[in-house]
């Protein structure tokens, strides 16, 4: 616990300073400029579960460097406050639900400028959602990733604090969020990093959403690098005839 307020007040703070010197040493810190290119489709099962899987890439310099497929179950407990409901997720995938939980299993390819090429994952997590004033709200996500790097264990805690809120128009429903996240990673430490995000996603119809965003991971002394990436990213959405939704 006291791990996790730790670094829930690091990003607090890292969030708070974005325009100080972190960002301007990363000019001079050899900026990867990158296109992050994602698929994600949720199968919703029943009341308390849904399958999810993603395959996503990389783009650097006109050319694909790496990608990651994985596939995950979530399970959905009650809300906490029945009289709210989060309406953050546009497509009622997990609206009303204030605690939930996912495991699952994905495989990926180290970035291209890392010697570590194959990577076989193990991830857990769990999401807490609480509302803010203006009908926001801010997502807090726990993650513990045990990974294997080309048969080396490389276990991974990862804290993101996402802030969310719905906007509409005539013709138009979407929302606008940012979040940052902090890596600690248990066996190497000075490979630990923070990233931060700003984004929105637009919904097309009840199955598919477009999702839009810019991310900047600040560079951590010579092993981690400063990345500005543009992420692209459609999210399919599907029920069995069993669940209402």
């Amino acid at each position: 616990m006291e791990i996790i307020k730790s670094h829930f007040f690091k990003i607090i703070l890292i969030m708070v300073c974005l325009p100080g010197s972190k960002m301007l040493y990363a000019q001079n810190a050899g900026s990867q400029k990158q296109i992050w290119p994602e698929v994600d489709a949720y199968y919703r099962l029943n009341e308390k579960f849904r399958v999810y899987g993603l395959v996503s890439g990389t783009r650097v310099d006109n050319e694909y460097t790496d990608g990651t497929a994985g596939i995950y179950l979530d399970y959905f407990a009650l809300p906490w406050i029945k009289r709210s409901r989060n309406e953050t997720e546009m497509s009622d995938s997990t609206r009303g639900y204030f605690l939930w939980f996912r495991s699952g299993y994905s495989f990926s390819a180290a970035p291209s400028y890392e010697k570590q090429k194959d990577v076989n994952t193990w991830e857990m997590e769990a999401d807490n959602y609480f509302h803010l004033p203006g009908r926001a709200v801010v997502i807090c996500r726990n993650r513990v990733d045990w990974s294997w790097v080309n048969g080396v264990f490389h276990p991974d805690y990862r804290l993101r604090l996402k802030f969310v809120k719905n906007l509409k128009t005539q013709y138009l429903t979407f929302n606008a969020y940012t979040y940052g996240e902090y890596f600690d990673y248990w066996n190497e430490g000075g490979k630990n990093k923070f990233r931060w995000c700003i984004g929105s996603v637009i919904k097309v119809s009840k199955a598919l959403e477009f999702e839009l965003y810019y991310l900047y991971q600040f560079p951590n002394g010579a092993s981690v690098y400063s990345v500005n990436a543009i992420g692209l990213q459609f999210n399919l959405f599907f029920s069995s005839k069993h669940y209402a939704g």
